[in-house]
């Protein structure tokens, strides 16, 4: 009996355990908002090139990980009536999560 029991603890010792996936970068720890889905918790997100491949409720382990703690993480923002059309207007509007401005 006790052959049998150090054999399996010896055959369970060598059993693979697959990696966690490794991502380029990495957004942990921000509230993650997302209105096409009404997503609205913190999360963990997942990118590989210039893609969102992973929104977790567990950790996540990337090349980069940027700490998102206590901000809000969401697509970018369209504003519809933007005054300013100016390069530092644009500054302004993309430190306010603006991606996209125009003036209809």
């Amino acid at each position: 009996m006790r052959r049998t029991f150090v054999a399996v603890i010896a055959l369970l010792c060598t059993v693979a355990v697959p990696a966690q996936d490794l991502y380029d970068i990495v957004i942990l720890n921000g509230r993650v908002m997302d209105p096409e889905t009404g997503l609205d918790a913190i999360r963990h997100v997942g990118i590989r090139g210039e893609t969102i491949v992973a929104i977790s409720q567990s950790p996540l382990i990337g090349t980069t990980e940027l700490d998102a703690g206590g901000l809000v993480v969401s697509p970018g923002f369209i504003d519809l009536h933007a005054h300013g059309q100016s390069a530092r207007a644009n500054e302004f509007q993309a430190m306010d999560g603006i991606t996209t401005a125009m003036e209809l």
